[in-house]
């Protein structure tokens, strides 16, 4: 009977051993698996070919600005090594991030379903991270105006942008890597962000979309406009009225938007910005749509902004 007592119990204790064993293989599978989905991939410049994955966040180590930073990288449906693609960076707006544009505002599903309809051509959409930075080269906050550091990030932006960003894009992703196939749009502050990079890297882009752009007229006090624009020099050489009245942009394709209810009035700026560029022969248009300085306005522009980037 003792004997009996003891199996008994030897096996409990086996039984026990072995459900607690793949109890344990379980959850290293699901921490694996929960790793692998998170695809925080570096981009260091020397690395091989980035993740093939459709719709990826990667992580990228940036020497400009010496910290990580994250982009979001959607890929169209069969997507080919063999094929060269457009490249759209979508540039979100202050207080955003990198997923405001994918998954955010659904940007990805949106590509899907027109390149599916053929409305537009398969292309490349890169969405990063960029802080509240204004996309600019700049070492301080101007405090002497009385602006909190905290409002804005400082460090070199263009530079990461322009000069990192875009090299590992073209590096490691199939694209075409002249400037007929690189796009650039953004929204509110990423809008004046599109504006400013396409207007000073004219030999890097052919179409700039500003959605709500942040375009400041005289007399706004904010303190991004102080921000921006520390000096009158740098105003010249960065506030995209300005700089399309003095500069040859007759190379690109630019679209402007704004909804007609805009809590920031940035129609103002549109209208203005649009007229002085068609007075100097650049292909600009403009739309002043229902809405105002929302997601729910972006949202339902989607397609038509889509259709200017990609559009047949």
């Amino acid at each position: 009977m003792k004997y009996r007592t003891n199996s008994i119990l030897i096996f409990i204790i086996m039984f026990c051993c072995i459900i607690s064993g793949c109890q344990k293989d379980v959850n290293t599978t699901e921490k694996v698996d929960n790793t692998k989905t998170a695809a925080d991939t570096s981009m260091e410049q020397d690395e091989g070919k980035a993740s093939q994955d459709r719709y990826t966040k990667i992580s990228f180590s940036s020497k400009a600005l010496n910290k990580e930073m994250k982009v979001n990288v959607y890929l169209p449906e069969g997507y080919s090594e063999k094929l060269e693609y457009p490249v759209l960076y979508l540039i979100h707006g202050y207080t955003g991030n990198e997923d405001t544009w994918i998954p955010g505002l659904e940007t990805e599903k949106k590509a899907d379903e027109l390149i599916e309809k053929k409305e537009i051509e398969p292309l490349i959409i890169v969405a990063p991270q960029i802080d509240n930075s204004y996309g600019i080269n700049s070492t301080k906050v101007p405090v002497e105006r009385g602006i909190p550091s905290t409002y804005f990030n400082t460090g070199l932006y263009e530079d990461y942008l322009c000069k990192e960003l875009i090299p590992y894009i073209d590096k490691n992703y199939s694209t075409i890597s002249a400037k007929e196939g690189r796009y650039v749009g953004g929204l509110s502050m990423g809008g004046w962000v599109a504006l400013h990079l396409a207007f000073t890297y004219t030999d890097m882009f052919s179409k700039v979309g500003g959605h709500s752009p942040a375009i400041f007229l005289d007399g706004y006090s904010g303190s991004a406009m102080s921000f921006v624009y520390p000096t009158e020099e740098l105003r010249n050489g960065r506030d995209p009225l300005r700089v399309a009245q003095d500069k040859d942009l007759t190379g690109l394709k630019v679209y402007l938007d704004c909804g007609d209810e805009d809590s920031y009035q940035f129609y103002e700026g549109c209208e203005k910005l649009n007229t002085i560029l068609r007075s100097k022969g650049v292909d600009s248009q403009y739309h002043l749509n229902k809405g105002n300085h929302d997601g729910t306005y972006w949202g339902a522009n989607i397609e038509n902004y889509l259709k200017f980037y990609g559009g047949k």
